[in-house]
């Protein structure tokens, strides 16, 4: 069966439109398609990018897409392309968000493939909005803790403890709590890509060169090491594979471990894609800190090899789908 997309065009203004018409045809081939957003912004990009794929264009989804087809859902925020921000395409991106999660709720779509949005625009018109991820899981009926952003190829799959806020918040989300979803949600990931039940997972290390025994910070040896071991002891008990590791220092930039035994990234011997490796074992994910951070090992990788999601967004209360369900995708 045909998965039914609900894609989002992001930013009129930015690069939303051409992102979307410049990969329309390859999504229709794939899956039956509803694109929301401002039509006059994304008809322009399609005329120079594609110009003979037929689009029908709607006030409404009212159905599910049907097959082989491209149905655009128009926003009315004005007829005229968007050349510069203002409010009326803020108001664009954040009704065409809201719309392709409702055609997911309602069961007419079977996932949120998301364009770039400008936050600061949609935060003029609709305060304190920080992002998808945090969007989707109140939308879910879900806390911003409850869902974890994860960037993720057939490779690597990176997850991060923290998202959208300040630099100085990040310390309150070191919790073991938080890795404990972080952790979970990355193997969910993982499992959802073919990885097997018990995929190999690297925890990061927070402090440089994983705090060298407490002498560059201590959150290692007090928390992440604990965490580990009672981690993979609980895997253990349950019948799964002993395999995570302890806190790694992971240095994407570096390209190696950087200061120590430690792992850094590197090379699968059948893929040429950089993978998380240590003690000769190839990583398939790994738990990071930061946002930046956390999108750097991915950024490596090929583009079309790679997608963020909001992992976790699928649990909270939808109309007319089962629980587990909804989900969604955002180019990083």
């Amino acid at each position: 069966m045909r998965p039914k997309l609900a894609i989002s065009v992001g930013d009129p203004c930015g690069i939303g439109p051409e992102i979307v018409a410049a990969n329309l045809r390859h999504a229709v081939e794939r899956a039956d398609v509803a694109v929301f957003g401002h039509w006059p912004s994304l008809r322009r990009s399609l005329e120079r990018l594609d110009p003979g794929l037929p689009v029908e264009v709607v006030d409404a989804l009212t159905s599910p897409p049907p097959p082989a087809a491209v149905v655009a859902i128009h926003t009315r925020s004005g007829e005229l392309p968007f050349d510069h921000p203002c409010t009326a395409a803020a108001e664009s991106q954040i009704r065409a968000v809201a719309d392709a999660v409702d055609a997911v709720l309602t069961g007419s779509c079977d996932a949120v493939v998301t364009g770039p949005v400008s936050k600061a625009a949609i935060a003029e018109v609709r305060p304190g909005f920080t992002g998808h991820t945090e969007y989707l899981a109140a939308r879910c009926g879900l806390r911003p803790d409850d869902v974890t952003m994860v960037f993720a190829s057939r490779a690597l799959a990176v997850g991060l403890i923290a998202t959208h806020i300040p630099l100085r918040r990040v310390p309150e989300t070191i919790t073991v709590g938080n890795y404990e979803r972080t952790l979970r949600h990355v193997a969910e990931v993982l499992a959802a890509l073919g990885k097997g039940p018990n995929p190999r997972i690297a925890v990061a290390a927070l402090n440089p060169h994983a705090g060298e025994g407490g002498c560059i910070g201590s959150e290692e040896v007090d928390m992440l090491g604990p965490f580990c071991a009672a981690s993979a002891g609980e895997r253990g008990r349950r019948g799964e594979a002993r395999d995570l590791p302890g806190p790694d220092l992971l240095d994407a930039d570096a390209g190696g471990g950087g200061g120590g035994p430690g792992p850094g990234v590197g090379c699968g011997e059948d893929h040429p894609q950089p993978l998380l490796v240590r003690s000769g074992l190839r990583r398939r994910g790994c738990p990071r800190i930061l946002h930046g951070e956390g999108r750097r090992p991915v950024r490596l990788l090929p583009i079309e090899a790679r997608v963020g999601s909001g992992a976790g967004a699928g649990n909270g209360q939808k109309k007319g789908r089962k629980e587990g369900e909804a989900s969604h995708g955002v180019s990083p």
